[in-house]
């Protein structure tokens, strides 16, 4: 089946050649044509048939493959506060379009949720709390078998370490940058 808007998949990038594969098998079983198979996500920037990217990688190489893209298409998520900056940096430099698709904020719970916000079930809402809860044990448990970026990031990072699966799905609620600004947030980590 062709997309609703007419695109094309037209290359598929993945550092393991098989997960690559199975990427181009599902391009092709959804009706498509076989795209092209890539290891390295530069040889996707390259790529003249491209023209827009969808960053779906571990979380260390979003800033690092979305800037490639903004600087050399004409066209993620980011792993520190100076990868925040340098993607602004990038935006402004390049005039190229760029999106956090944060998936979390079209969930079915979240747009349940976002729907008796807006009909205004709850109230005024002055106050949300979110958190990463995802049962994860076989991606961290497995990780290394599963070669998932997880496992490397809990057992090496104490922090909230994917913060735009609560911060998207409460911006929505709370109007952030559609009249409403986040003045603080806090953020806290245990063992």
């Amino acid at each position: 089946a062709v997309l609703p808007q007419g695109e094309q998949v037209v290359a598929v990038c993945d550092a393991y050649e098989d997960r690559a594969q199975k990427g181009a098998g599902l391009v092709e079983k959804a009706g498509q044509a076989r795209p092209s198979v890539y290891l390295d996500y530069l040889d996707v920037v390259r790529d003249e048939k491209v023209n827009t990217i969808i960053v779906a990688t571990a979380w260390e190489s979003h800033v690092e493959i979305a800037l490639a893209a903004m600087y050399a298409v004409e066209v993620g998520g980011s792993y520190s506060l100076k990868a925040c900056y340098d993607l602004v940096e990038g935006y402004e430099k390049t005039g190229t379009p760029f999106m956090f698709l944060e998936n979390c904020c079209f969930g079915r719970r979240e747009m349940m949720a976002l729907n008796m916000v807006k009909k205004g079930l709850f109230g005024e809402v002055v106050h949300c709390a979110g958190g990463y809860q995802h049962d994860l044990r076989s991606e961290i448990a497995f990780g290394k078998e599963n070669r998932h970026y997880r496992l490397r990031n809990y057992l090496s990072r104490n922090c909230e370490n994917y913060p735009t699966h609560d911060l998207g799905p409460i911006a929505k609620v709370l109007d952030i940058n559609r009249g409403n600004r986040m003045l603080t947030l806090c953020s806290t980590a245990s063992k």
